[in-house]
């Protein structure tokens, strides 16, 4: 009788293991988010903009550079360290959050890939093409990630939506940063 409480008793535990484990993989919140931007400027130009520690200085306010290893320019195995302002519309109460790139994969003008760490936790991977028809170069971010911070990524189920316009304000603000920034640069 009590050897079969305990075989119960284990088949219980397992099952409320492997549903806790279930469950719980469900709490963690992933973001998938993609972005596109077309800059009316050349392939080089808007690639040399978002792979300089200096030029990300100067168009891109929301992603404040905090910190970074020797050399301004961006290759596998360099680290750079934001601050990022949230959209102050949506997120005004909200502070800054940090991110920590390390640079996995750099295909010149043609892709970046970090892995992010910090108050968000994966992958980021950038793409560029030239666009012909628009004149411009078309810079594409796949953001694969999730909130490390245990309260605000049980906020993200109710949330969404307001992570959802920060991110695409900041992300706006960048696009629009950097095509004036490239038409600086180039003279227009």
């Amino acid at each position: 009788m009590r050897e079969n409480i305990l075989a119960r008793l284990s088949i219980v535990a397992a099952i409320g293991a492997g549903m806790g484990f279930l469950v719980g993989s469900r709490m963690v919140k992933t973001y998938d988010w993609r972005s596109e931007w077309l800059i009316p400027a050349s392939l080089p130009l808007v690639y040399e903009a978002m792979t300089s520690r200096e030029a990300l200085r100067q168009w891109w306010a929301s992603m404040e550079l905090v910190e970074y290893d020797e050399g301004d320019e961006i290759r596998v195995g360099s680290e750079v360290s934001f601050r990022v302002h949230q959209a102050p519309r949506v997120a005004h109460l909200a502070p800054p959050f940090n991110i920590h790139c390390v640079y996995t994969d750099v295909e010149p003008q043609r892709r970046l890939r970090q892995v992010v760490t910090g108050d968000l936790s994966g992958v980021l991977e950038t793409l560029f093409r030239e666009d012909a028809e628009e004149s411009g170069t078309r810079v594409r971010f796949n953001w694969y990630v999730r909130v490390t911070n245990p309260i605000l990524n049980a906020l993200g189920y109710v949330a969404e939506p307001v992570y959802r316009h920060s991110h695409d304000t900041v992300m706006q603000e960048g696009e629009r940063g950097l095509g004036e920034y490239c038409a600086r640069r180039s003279g227009k």
